[in-house]
């Protein structure tokens, strides 16, 4: 299926929620991967670990957000 820019209207709907949910989510584990990445904490493998895994299931959210926002989108 050919990219089409009038796809993305379908996740644009800054007037509900969760578009701003799913945007929180993605930015959070953004903001999480480049704090281990770039801080590489004392604690090491066990912080490292934790945070991957938090920013792993704010990505998820995020996509799982993004799926429901796209899949509805064609109905308001």
């Amino acid at each position: 299926m050919p990219f089409q820019p009038s796809s993305l209207k379908r996740l644009w709907q800054p007037h509900r929620g969760l578009f701003w949910l799913m945007l929180a989510f993605n930015l959070l584990s953004s903001a999480l991967v480049w704090y281990v990445h770039l801080a590489q904490p004392a604690e090491g493998l066990r912080l490292g670990l934790g945070l991957s895994l938090l920013a792993l299931s704010n990505a998820g959210l995020g996509w799982w957000i993004a799926v429901r926002l796209w899949r509805e989108g064609g109905t308001r």
